[in-house]
């Protein structure tokens, strides 16, 4: 009960002001998905390679924001140019340690840029699209309804668990009430602000924000099992850190901006 209460009183705070971020969107907008990004930045470099010191996190906050802008720009060359300097920078600085980990490092490395990085560049790139602003209010609606139903359904009803090699608390029960919440709140989202869908397309939309979202909270499930933790961070009362906030989030954008740049 007291973690369901950290975890409403974060949302109450912290909905209206990213209510206000999307409407206004720019470099307001961009700034919140920064900060994502610095301090998911932070969380991974904590769950994966803290043991190799602060150069590693210098070289994972650099290639995660790098990502971020790279992802956001309209010229993909851009994107490629900066992943191959980064990566050739990278392995250079593997070098300095011969001691049996390097090429564990350099996957960690380049898969937290990307990971923390390039995902998430897709929501600045939904907030570009022609009616961006509500079809963004709608990604996260939708998925943070998904994981609000997972969570509470999971917790009244859940008897069969979905995947207890990698995450034992998540049940069949709470990821079919996360699909029925995602289902609710892009139905409603549509008839409210986002007429630019058909219920169909909503419907759609539901059903990609619902089982890749889910399936992303899975992935990182997996990777904080294999580190021991619980979760990524306490950044957030209730929630954790922000990659055990934004990590379905995030998970699902690409798949969400290419559908949505089918109906904009």
């Amino acid at each position: 009960m007291r973690n369901l209460i950290w975890r409403v009183g974060a949302g109450v705070v912290f909905l209206p002001v990213l209510y206000v971020l999307i409407q206004t969107g720019g470099w307001a907008y961009a700034a919140l998905v920064f900060l994502i990004v610095v301090a998911g930045a932070w969380e991974w470099w904590r769950l994966t390679g803290a043991d190799a010191g602060w150069a590693e996190l210098v070289l994972l906050l650099a290639g995660a924001l790098g990502a971020l802008q790279g992802g956001s720009d309209p010229r993909p060359e851009r994107l490629a140019i900066f992943l191959a300097l980064w990566l050739t920078i990278a392995l250079l600085i593997e070098l300095r340690q011969a001691d049996g980990h390097a090429l564990r490092r350099a996957g960690q490395l380049a898969l937290g840029a990307l990971y923390l990085g390039l995902l998430p560049s897709f929501l600045l790139r939904i907030r570009a699209l022609p009616d961006g602003r509500e079809a963004l209010l709608l990604t996260y609606a939708t998925v943070f309804a998904c994981d609000t139903a997972a969570y509470g359904m999971g917790s009244l009803l859940g008897r069969h668990r979905l995947w207890p090699r990698i995450s034992p608390g998540k049940t069949w029960e709470g990821a079919a009430g996360g699909l029925i919440g995602a289902i609710v709140a892009a139905l409603v989202g549509r008839v409210w602000f986002a007429d630019f869908f058909s219920p169909a397309g909503a419907l759609g939309f539901a059903l990609i924000a619902g089982t890749l979202g889910q399936a992303g909270d899975l992935v990182e499930s997996l990777w904080k099992r294999e580190a021991g933790r619980k979760d990524t961070s306490a950044l957030i009362p209730g929630h954790g850190g922000v990659l055990d906030r934004f990590d379905s989030l995030h998970f699902v954008a690409p798949a969400l901006y290419v559908y949505l740049t089918l109906w904009l």
